[in-house]
């Protein structure tokens, strides 16, 4: 379960990035009626003509994909749809972003090749996550004498240096704190500036708004000497925080405030009581010496 796979997410994606698509939603059932087991897909043309069909989504913000399957149903479901697609016009079935924990990943490959498939398998992300354990000291004490160091050092010196303040979304103006995030994002790193278009930044205002009435939303911002420095765009859902996206302004970054930022936010969710800190995909240096 993550916030990728609600029905909320894919209504949001639809909204803004597929009203082009032609949709398909296939419902599985046992043989007493029962579901077990839901995909949304879009149909298209692959190369040469081939009839092809494509979980729903984009690499570029959906982080997980998958079919959602109950828990004990999975195999099950899978082979009735195998079965499904065997029969059917597709002639290329794409599945993007499946976990490596997935069902979907254990059973579908062995089912779709029983039924005359050739199914090829490539590792398109690394996604990197921390189980949280319960208490800070225990956190610290599972890093490497040198990433404790350097994280206490990067921690101390910001404090020693500058007026400091890490400030959760409360009652502010989501606008406005949504508008001090873009401007952060933007700042970062080129890369990240062309991918906010204005189109995008409508998506992600919109995320923010339906997922701060669930709950779910986290817009921690850093800020030193009263100005905003770092800042998270996260989801917290069923005990998990994800670090959706980040942004932090280069003209203090010897102060290195993306990281105390990030040991801030992992401090606080094992607060909460969260079983696990998910910096979601991407390979960037940071990420690794926190565990």
């Amino acid at each position: 379960q993550n916030p990728f796979l609600t029905p909320l997410w894919s209504r949001l994606w639809l909204l803004h990035f597929g009203k082009n698509l032609e949709v398909k939603t296939l419902l599985c059932r046992s043989s007493d009626g029962d579901p077990i087991g839901l995909g949304v897909f879009s149909d298209s043309q692959k190369e040469g003509g081939k009839r092809g069909l494509t979980l729903l989504g984009s690499m570029d913000v959906w982080d997980y994909r998958d079919l959602v399957l109950p828990t004990g149903k999975e195999e099950e479901a899978l082979r009735v749809l195998a079965r499904f697609w065997k029969e059917g016009p597709w002639e290329e079935l794409e599945f993007s972003g499946i976990s490596e924990f997935s069902p979907t990943l254990r059973f579908l490959p062995q089912l779709l090749r029983a039924c005359g498939f050739r199914v090829t398998q490539t590792v398109q992300e690394v996604s990197v996550y921390l189980n949280l354990p319960r208490a800070w000291d225990d956190f610290l004490s599972h890093l490497s004498s040198k990433d404790r160091h350097e994280l206490r050092r990067k921690m101390r010196r910001i404090q020693r240096e500058s007026s400091l303040e890490i400030r959760e979304l409360q009652e502010e103006n989501l606008a406005e704190r949504m508008d001090a995030f873009f401007d952060l994002h933007r700042k970062s790193r080129r890369d990240k500036a062309g991918f906010m278009t204005p189109k995008m930044e409508n998506y992600f205002r919109e995320i923010a708004i339906r997922f701060r009435e669930k709950g779910w939303l986290s817009l921690p911002f850093l800020r030193i000497q009263g100005r905003d420095a770092a800042a998270h765009f996260s989801f917290r859902y069923q005990g998990v925080e994800y670090v959706y996206n980040s942004g932090y302004d280069p003209e203090v970054g010897r102060l290195s405030p993306g990281i105390v930022l990030v040991a801030d936010c992992i401090r606080r969710a094992m607060e909460r009581g969260m079983t696990v800190f998910h910096f979601l995909r991407g390979q960037e240096d940071y990420k690794y010496p926190l565990g």
